[in-house]
């Protein structure tokens, strides 16, 4: 007696796991969003705000054991009476981040919904990816200029210092290795369209 077995791929991506994705993306932007509304209200309410990623220096006995002989650290500093015009120029990063976060969750979530469906290989899909991995290269670093940019005036005003710049090559990586997907993705496009030639 012969029978016959489907297997199926347990590991396949499909609709429930979109659903997953999408909503885990689209809570990332939320939490990126955060920050700019949080200092907006406490700025509307108080004419203050809350900077992150201000340089202080660190006491000798700030170890608790030993003695500190250098370094710097980065505090979270609130700073009253900003003007709107400093308050705007604090935004600007934080909004162009989560605007490029937004912009590549619905790239992603369109490309996921191809990946569910079993048609990946798009030339949209290719131009999704490309924009995507522009926007992990890119976006960081800008963001992170304008924000360290605002936040030394602000820091200026207020008699203090704090321009401190600091890049995370994670980005950086994340960007490449989105592009090289995108590529693989490009010369799957192109079998798929010669295959579909040849039905």
């Amino acid at each position: 007696m012969n029978s016959t077995r489907t297997n199926r791929d347990r590991l396949r991506f499909d609709r429930l796991d979109r659903l997953a994705t999408v909503a885990l993306l689209w809570l990332v932007v939320g939490a990126a969003a955060a920050y700019p509304l949080f200092i907006t209200l406490d700025w509307a309410l108080r004419r203050q705000v809350t900077m992150t990623g201000v340089p202080v220096e660190v006491a000798k006995g700030a170890a608790g054991a030993g003695e500190v002989v250098g370094g710097m650290t980065q505090a979270h500093v609130l700073v009253g009476d900003v003007s709107a015009g400093h308050l705007a120029l604090l935004l600007a990063g934080p909004v162009l981040a989560v605007t490029a976060a937004a912009w590549g969750a619905l790239l992603l979530g369109r490309f996921l919904r191809d990946l569910a469906a079993g048609t990946p290989f798009d030339r949209a899909n290719v131009t999704r990816l490309r924009v995507v991995a522009l926007l992990l290269v890119v976006v960081p670093v800008g963001t992170g200029l304008v924000y360290s940019i605002a936040r030394a005036e602000i820091m200026d005003a207020a008699g203090g210092f704090g321009f401190l710049f600091s890049f995370t090559p994670a980005w950086l990586v994340a960007g490449l290795l989105v592009a090289a997907v995108a590529q693989a993705f490009a010369a799957g496009t192109r079998l798929q369209h010669d295959v579909d030639g040849l039905i």
